[in-house]
């Protein structure tokens, strides 16, 4: 279960997905903030910097793998984990999202018990918080 501290950035085109996935989250007790695109997400990150980003791949304005560079890119939020969540299912699409930075990579759709065990265990081998104190 999550503590109150961790905060999840969802990040998806699809409203429907965006929705279920960060319903899933907020059941299981994580603070979630939402973005429907690339440079939407970099922009909620740099003012909130989450503990987790679940990034689509597929994305108006900037490809996840675009914003994952970028996200690491910064000193603030390079330790921040990123897990690619996308239908994508091409080798080559994981590749460039594992070399851009992204922890993991999950197809959709994606059960919520995967998406739960991987949102926890991702949190739990990064916390505390990256240049944030816990409370």
């Amino acid at each position: 279960m999550a503590t109150r501290t961790q905060r999840v950035l969802v990040v998806d085109d699809d409203l429907e997905i965006r929705s279920l996935v960060a319903g899933t989250l907020r059941r299981d007790g994580y603070t979630v903030v939402e973005a429907g695109d690339g440079p939407e997400a970099l922009d909620v990150a740099r003012r909130l910097v989450p503990d987790l980003v679940l990034l689509d791949m597929t994305l108006p304005g900037m490809d996840g793998v675009e914003v994952a560079r970028q996200l690491k890119a910064n000193p603030l939020l390079s330790a921040v984990p990123v897990v690619a969540l996308s239908a994508l299912t091409h080798r080559a699409v994981r590749e460039r999202a594992l070399a851009a930075g992204c922890a993991q990579y999950l197809t959709k759709p994606c059960p919520p018990a995967a998406l739960r065990d991987v949102v926890a265990q991702t949190l739990a081998a990064t916390s505390p918080r990256a240049g944030r104190p816990v409370s």
